[in-house]
């Protein structure tokens, strides 16, 4: 079997969205499928994407020279055009990887127009994103002609066919991967004040929202309390929002930085605080409950697909300052609940998320191989 996943991303060298087909390109290689992948050419090169090389992936690169780096993110690559990966490798089944809904769109037709078998994964979707009418229902042909399109919660799936106008009949929702022990269980934080809260999360406000979580924090109620809030993550807007704090003088807020120990944020925090604009199912909200915390989440996408309110976690109606205010008060009037609150949660989200999500994304890949 030869298998080529193609990851839509032209914006940076790695991303959230790049994890859930390198596993699962890892996973099928370790049982003996011939694999490849076409990514963006970096001079950056990503120690997740070598370590796909390095486990025997074929990795073709794309070399974009300006001006053709320019083009709408949704179109085929201007290097696919003049040599086609997709005649280089002739795989038996393109999965075609994309950050959001439509980034994908210009590889799906050129596997339909080539006659090539695929299947269109999109990893989030975005409220304030439409398309123009002409390329929504190209969009809705590419998902028409899949094998599959697959969508990482049932909010973006849903989202996506009000975006291209009618259902997606070959849709199915799957489980994103995680990376702590499904049996994970960090103790409790020693003490309960101050209350300590991780956002876990790219630094890049557009779609993570960390500015509305500081112009919360810095309101007089929430400066007086005995509150800790540290950002978990990089991005392209560190500096922008390191700035954002000191001009907004909240000396409660951390920076610590990308951390592989997951496990370990949860060994020092109470509860997630997670004020998304955009999302598929954070991988953090799956993580935060499986050790055995509950979250502070905005009411968007696949955000409260997992989390019930006031039980395992407490939901904001929306990405604004009221509404995650409103959701912060309530965690901190029921703070002597947490701990309980997580323990829920560390329940409810095993009976939601199967131990090995790549496993069975990958056994759903095989499938539909014709």
């Amino acid at each position: 079997m030869r298998v080529l996943f193609v990851s839509a991303n032209e914006s940076a060298p790695w991303g959230p969205s790049e994890t859930n087909w390198a596993l699962a390109a890892t996973h099928w290689l370790r049982e003996g499928a011939e694999v490849h992948a076409s990514v963006r050419g970096w001079d950056e090169l990503p120690d997740e994407l070598l370590a796909v090389e390095k486990a025997g992936c074929v990795v073709h690169r794309r070399w974009e020279p300006a001006p053709f780096d320019q083009r709408p993110v949704y179109e085929l690559p201007w290097s696919e055009r003049q040599r086609s990966t997709l005649e280089l490798v002739r795989p038996d089944l393109v999965v075609v990887s994309q950050g959001d809904n439509y980034e994908g769109l210009g590889w799906m037709e050129e596997c339909a127009r080539r006659g090539y078998p695929y299947v269109a994964y999109a990893n989030s979707a975005a409220e304030h994103e439409w398309l123009p009418d002409e390329v929504a229902e190209r969009l809705a042909k590419g998902y028409a002609g899949a094998r599959a399109s697959m969508f990482v919660s049932e909010r973006n799936l849903r989202l996506t066919e009000d975006q291209v106008g009618g259902p997606i009949e070959n849709a199915r929702v799957v489980r994103c991967h995680f990376r702590v022990s499904y049996d994970a269980a960090p103790p409790w934080p020693e003490s309960d004040e101050p209350l300590r809260l991780a956002c876990v999360a790219r630094l890049d406000p557009n779609d993570k929202g960390q500015d509305v979580l500081f112009d919360v924090l810095s309101r007089p109620k929430w400066r007086q309390r005995p509150v800790r809030v540290t950002l978990f993550g990089s991005g392209p807007c560190e500096r922008v929002l390191l700035a954002l704090r000191d001009r907004l003088e909240l000396s409660s807020v951390d920076f610590a930085g990308h951390t592989a120990d997951v496990e370990g944020i949860w060994r020092e925090h109470h509860a997630l605080v997670l004020c998304s604009r955009a999302e598929g199912l954070p991988t953090v909200i799956i993580e935060a409950m499986l050790c055995g915390r509950p979250v502070i989440v905005s009411d968007v996408a696949g955000n409260t697909e997992l989390v019930a309110d006031d039980v395992t976690g407490f939901v904001a109606a929306g990405p604004v300052v009221a509404c995650l205010d409103e959701a912060m008060e309530r965690a901190w009037r029921n703070r002597d609940r947490l701990r309980e609150m997580g323990r829920l949660a560390a329940y409810s989200v095993r009976e939601q998320v199967p131990p090995d999500p790549i496993a069975l994304l990958v056994d759903q890949l095989a499938e539909l191989v014709p």
